[in-house]
């Protein structure tokens, strides 16, 4: 792509980041694949419909998978995004739900049936994407599923029908969303972690490991109150302060979760309410937000208690809570995950 990701003037990358590369799903030109920005410059890898999440892979490689209801995975080189990309399937009768984990042994992938919505993990070659297993979560929706401590965890969203999928959301017996932990040789769920009837309508969906608890971002359903989109998890879930939606307004919505490199500022990003939010996991406390218009992908900086975040419109940005450090705009449309490769 001919001009892709051209640097404005708007921020100087600092010389000791230029190694740094971002990688996202996006939007290129009319058409779907993903992008590694490194330097100002844009690298674009084309894939067959349009991507989610990516996961960093061994060996400079990546798994992109497609956006749920997904029906491909693809395995590419971020060192090189002219060469092909590698391409797998779901299980029979699956669909991808848009996100995958890696610990350094196994590749696995959250998946549902496509006619219950049941949700389904697939241990998979990280080298191939070829199925080695499968096993049942014992809930509906899967979303983002992360290692961390020795074990697997995975968001069960808990809605029939989502915001990935058209039509509106449709639960007749109510939401029934969870964090489940996995063994992560046997499938065996090791515990099932949920929030209180009072936050009923909240869906789970996004995880980010920090450095002494994990945090879980939300949709809430019913938007006629505002109610905590973002939670820790240690032994129990615990919600975090929400500010006001006069403060910052994430509609009901968080499309992406990070810590950053401390392991104690937790970042949420909203693109429908155009804003990033942060708060201390260590003291409980909201510190602020930015506004990002259509900013969702977001990653842990280098340096403590700043990330990367990326937009729709094709923004990049390195902040802090408390301001934007540097900004540049590529040829891309982002979608909501960011990685660093």
């Amino acid at each position: 792509m001919a001009g892709a990701g051209a640097l404005l003037a708007a921020g100087m990358m600092p010389a000791r980041a230029a190694a740094l590369r971002l990688m996202s799903a996006a939007r290129l030109g009319g058409s779907d694949g993903a992008a590694a920005w490194r330097d100002g410059a844009l690298s674009p890898v084309m894939l067959p419909g349009r991507g989610h999440a990516p996961t960093r892979l061994d060996g400079g490689k990546a798994v992109v998978m497609g956006r749920r209801p997904g029906m491909f995975g693809a395995i590419v080189d971020a060192d090189d995004l002219s060469a092909p990309p590698r391409i797998f399937a779901p299980s029979d009768g699956n669909r991808f739900a848009g996100h995958a984990a890696f610990d350094g042994k196994q590749l696995v992938t959250a998946e549902f049936d496509a006619a219950t919505v049941a949700a389904v993990l697939a241990a998979r070659d990280p080298a191939t994407g070829a199925e080695r297993t499968r096993w049942n979560l014992g809930g509906i929706e899967p979303h983002e599923v992360l290692f961390d401590r020795g074990r697997l965890f995975a968001a069960l969203g808990g809605l029939i029908k989502d915001g990935g999928v058209a039509g509106p959301a449709f639960n007749p017996d109510g939401i029934k969303s969870e964090v489940v932990e996995v063994d992560p040789k046997s499938g065996a769920v090791l515990a099932r972690h949920g929030l209180g009837i009072q936050f009923a309508s909240l869906s789970l969906r996004h995880l980010a490991a920090g450095r002494s608890a994990m945090a879980v971002a939300a949709q809430d359903q019913d938007l006629s109150e505002t109610r905590p989109l973002v939670a820790l998890l240690t032994d129990a879930l615990t919600p975090l302060p929400m500010p006001s939606a006069r403060e910052a307004d994430f509609r009901g919505y968080i499309g992406s979760v990070a810590f950053d490199s401390s392991g104690d500022i937790v970042a949420a990003a909203s693109p429908r309410g155009g804003v990033v939010g942060f708060w201390s996991a260590s003291r409980h406390v909201f510190l602020g937000a930015l506004p990002i218009a259509d900013g969702c992908g977001v990653a842990a900086a280098a340096e403590s208690g700043m990330f990367w975040v990326s937009s729709g419109h094709g923004g990049l940005y390195k902040l802090s809570p408390e301001h934007i450090e540097a900004q540049w705009h590529a040829d891309a449309g982002f979608d909501h995950h960011l990685i660093t490769v």
